[in-house]
């Protein structure tokens, strides 16, 4: 009786421990699972729902020289962190979100039909839940694979997933 009454007494400094080792290994996972941004592909869709690790697996089965991976996001993930979605490479935008997202995407660039809404087909839509309007593929205008063109292979690449 007297070993639960300690437990409990010291019950909160248990919980404390445990939320930061949470942290803790958290923050190693990231470390350990990501890299830098000129060894990786950041593809970001605006979409309902995505299967973004199968879509990376395909991706990287014939990815271009010098990079280590392809990250898949949906923008839902980088609701709490808009800075990382600022250097994407690749976007995948509802013709309504355009105008909203236009400091993110290559200025000038009118972006590629990916999905057509009156056919409901388009590339990689085996792997995005696109919505019932037209969807368009961009390049970032902060992307630092303009300039290699692993950024507009990777475009093309999802352009031809199926």
């Amino acid at each position: 009786m007297r070993f639960f009454k300690n437990v409990f007494s010291k019950l909160h400094v248990f919980v404390l421990w445990a939320l930061m080792s949470v942290i803790f290994w958290g923050w190693i996972f990231t470390f350990v699972t990501d890299t830098t941004p000129d060894k990786k592909i950041s593809v970001y869709f605006y979409v309902p729902e995505i299967r973004d690790t199968e879509l990376a697996v395909e991706l990287e089965k014939d990815m271009p020289p010098g990079l280590k991976m392809i990250k898949v996001h949906n923008f839902q993930y980088v609701m709490f962190n808009m800075e990382s979605v600022e250097n994407g490479d690749v976007f995948v935008l509802p013709e309504s979100q355009i105008e909203e997202y236009r400091e993110l995407l290559t200025p000038g660039d009118a972006g590629t039909l990916i999905y057509d809404a009156e056919t409901r087909t388009g590339g990689a839509d085996s792997y995005a839940g696109y919505e019932d309007e037209d969807y368009y593929l961009f390049i970032g205008a902060n992307s630092v694979h303009r300039a290699d063109g692993a950024a507009e292979k990777i475009a093309g690449d999802i352009l031809k997933a199926d």
